[in-house]
């Protein structure tokens, strides 16, 4: 009795684990590689403890439990809660052309640290200073405009 009862509760783990493996982490395979192991015992176990009509018999109740169990997993559509149905459709905008150049001045609207907003002809643009901390409300000067980045220092009196 507690041979059976082994073999039922190793298949059992095994498929389960497999499943796990399978469905809910895929890629980490240890689950994976577990629920193999289990199963594999349940089916060596009967076949060394009952003989090679009973062995295939297991083994082709896992085979058998292993696709049903994947099927109505799949096929049910109970996983459909944990994935994620909804895509991001933010953008950056990298096309945004700005009539700033080396040497303009503006006002800082936020502390720049080094990053932050720049006031330049009432147009709002964010900026990098080359490490500085600039207060807000300090005049700056425009020292280098790149495709996605505008540089700017304080301006010396």
């Amino acid at each position: 009795m507690l041979d059976w009862f082994s073999i039922v509760i190793l298949l059992v783990v095994g498929i389960v684990l497999i499943v796990v493996e399978l469905i809910f982490i895929p890629g980490t395979t240890i689950f994976g590689i577990i629920g193999l192991l289990l199963t594999a015992a349940a089916v060596i176990i009967s076949f060394v403890g009952y003989g090679n009509a009973l062995g295939f018999g297991v083994l082709g109740i896992a085979f058998a439990l292993l696709g049903i169990t994947l099927f109505f997993s799949l096929r049910t559509g109970a996983w459909d809660k944990l994935s994620l149905k909804s895509s991001n459709q933010s953008r950056v905008n990298e096309e945004v052309k700005h009539n700033i150049w080396k040497g303009d001045r503006g006002v800082a609207l936020s502390t720049l640290r080094p990053s932050g907003k720049v006031e330049f002809k009432e147009t709002t643009v964010e900026v990098s200073t080359l490490g500085q901390y600039v207060d807000a409300g300090t005049e700056v000067q425009v020292v280098d405009v790149q495709p996605n980045k505008i540089v700017v220092e304080p301006v010396k009196n």
